[in-house]
């Protein structure tokens, strides 16, 4: 009968360790869960932001193109205007 009411004891204390372990673990989830989505928020504002510069670059990109371009062809201009004038003296 002893021995019994010694086994049952050990059992409820081993209970209560397990289930304060698992409380610790459960915390320790929740923490790194929240750990987790605050990585990923600033993951996601980060990716926010480098589409913003990929489309702020790519539009001066544009930007210089058109100003090569308009370059290209005023140096197209003058010399064909030059050429011109030169044949016509």
């Amino acid at each position: 009968m002893r021995e019994l009411e010694l086994l049952r004891r050990e059992k409820e204390e081993r209970e209560r360790e397990l289930e304060e372990e698992n409380t610790e673990l459960k915390s320790e989830v929740a923490k790194l869960r929240a750990e987790m989505e605050a990585i990923l928020k600033e993951l996601q504002d980060i990716m926010d932001t480098k589409l913003g510069l990929e489309l702020e670059i790519a539009a001066y990109r544009k930007l210089l193109e058109g100003e090569e371009n308009r370059c290209v062809l005023w140096e197209f201009f003058k010399n064909l205007l030059a050429t011109t004038l030169f044949k016509c003296q």
